[in-house]
């Protein structure tokens, strides 16, 4: 998958996520695109990270930023992530779902306050982690379950 049309506006949203993909971006393209360093050769441009990987790291930044991230920042990424979730095709969403919200989830059980985004989630990003959690046999807690 080539980087989306939506990923702009994603980065977009947040200052720290565009810093971190811009971050990576720039050493994944520094490293050579063979591993026979009698050929050595650079990546171009436009030879990124798959984008489910870059969606990782992104999660990455984002759960490491949450506590000092101002709400309105926190929502505007949770709002484009719902978005997608919500009305893209079936591989944006995969994407998003195993790219940034299984790695929110994976730190949930490692520490990361969930609860403290949970609200900030949107229906679908919700669904898809109630899912997770289901399909990996998982109890999710009454406070993720709206009870």
């Amino acid at each position: 998958m080539s980087t989306p049309a939506w990923w702009s506006e994603l980065l977009g949203a947040s200052e720290v996520l565009a810093e971190s993909d811009h971050e990576e971006v720039r050493e994944w393209q520094s490293q050579p695109d063979n591993a026979d360093p009698v050929i050595p050769t650079e990546r171009d441009a436009e030879d990124v990270p798959p984008v489910t990987a870059r969606l990782s790291l992104l999660a990455g930044a984002f759960r490491r930023n949450v506590p000092t991230m101002p709400a309105e920042e926190r929502r505007r990424v949770l709002d484009v992530l719902e978005s997608i979730m919500a009305t893209k095709g079936h591989e944006d969403r995969t994407a998003v779902g195993t790219g940034f919200l299984e790695p929110l989830l994976m730190a949930w059980d490692r520490g990361f306050d969930l609860h403290f985004i949970w609200g900030e989630l949107g229906r679908e990003s919700r669904s898809f982690c109630l899912e997770l959690n289901e399909f990996w046999g998982v109890k999710s807690p009454d406070w993720m379950r709206g009870e």
